[in-house]
Parts: C-alpha cells; structure tokens; sequence
C-alpha cells in the first residue's frame, strides 16, 4: 500500500487494521453471495417437493377439501421468505461493498488506478428473485391444474377431437 494517497502517513497497525478489515469484507460478501445462491437452491428442492405432494394428496376426482390450496399457501411463503432472505443478503452484500470502498479509499494511487476501470454490475440477485417467483408459479399452476384442470391461457393449435 502506497502512503501517498492523501490521508497522510499511515503506520504499520493502521495498514496491518486495513488488511484485516480488506479481508474480512471479502469474505462477507463471498458468504452473502453464497447464501443467496443456497437459498435459491433451497427453494428449488422444496418446489420440487411441493410438486411431488400435489401429485400425492391432490385427486380431482375425490377432491372436495383443500389440501391443494395448503400446498399453494406453503409455496407462496416459502417464496416469499426466499424473497425477504435474498433481500437482507443483498443489503449485507452492498454494505460490504461500501465498506470496501472506505478501505480501498486509502490505498495508493496505482491501485486506485487499476480499481477504476469499470466492469459490469453484479446483479444475480435479481435473477434469483425471478426463479423464486417462476418456480411458485408453477407449483400454483400445476397445483391449481391437478384440483381443477386449469390450463394455462397458451395460444397454439388445439388437439382435434
């Protein structure tokens, strides 16, 4: 680290500190981002599982409770919990980042060179968000097509009888 980035000289403890809280901000986002993907990956398996229940416990023929309306409760909280932990992950992440903006503030200037060269967005979040919401909607569908033979509004040829 080069002490000539304006802050003044830094001593050994302030840039062993700023070492340690470099690191320590790595590994937290690596962490958030890693539990991101584990709670996406979660929900996808509870999905898949909610889908062999719909085809265990929905008949449409005997059907008269509501056995598949519970199925569709528990997939849109289990949704929505995915929704909300993604979210605070997301907040932990861009924390993180704000705090590795404070301590790359006082690196020098050659590194501060090589760190503003732009590079995309890291938006994954927002993927996951959509597969939460896509694999709940179809858990609903299949869910609500088993009870009731709801089809989904596709256009396309229709079989002949």
């Amino acid at each position: 680290m080069d002490s000539t980035s304006g802050f003044g000289e830094l001593s050994d403890i302030d840039r062993s500190e700023l070492q340690m809280a470099y690191g320590a901000c790595v590994a937290d986002i690596e962490l958030f981002t890693r539990q991101q993907w584990w709670a996406g990956a979660y929900a996808l398996v509870i999905y898949a599982l909610l889908l062999a229940g719909v085809h265990q416990l929905v008949d449409p023929i005997t059907e008269g409770g509501v056995r598949h309306w519970v199925l569709v409760v528990i997939t849109w909280a289990i949704c929505l919990y995915g929704l909300l932990a993604i979210k605070r992950m997301q907040i932990s992440i861009v924390v993180g980042r704000r705090r590795l903006d404070r301590v790359r503030a006082h690196f020098g200037r050659a590194f501060q060179e090589i760190w503003s060269i732009a590079r995309p967005r890291e938006d994954i979040h927002r993927m996951l968000y959509g597969v939460m919401v896509l694999g709940a909607v179809l858990v609903t569908w299949m869910a609500l097509d088993k009870a009731y033979a709801v089809s989904l509004p596709l256009s396309g040829p229709t079989p002949l009888p």
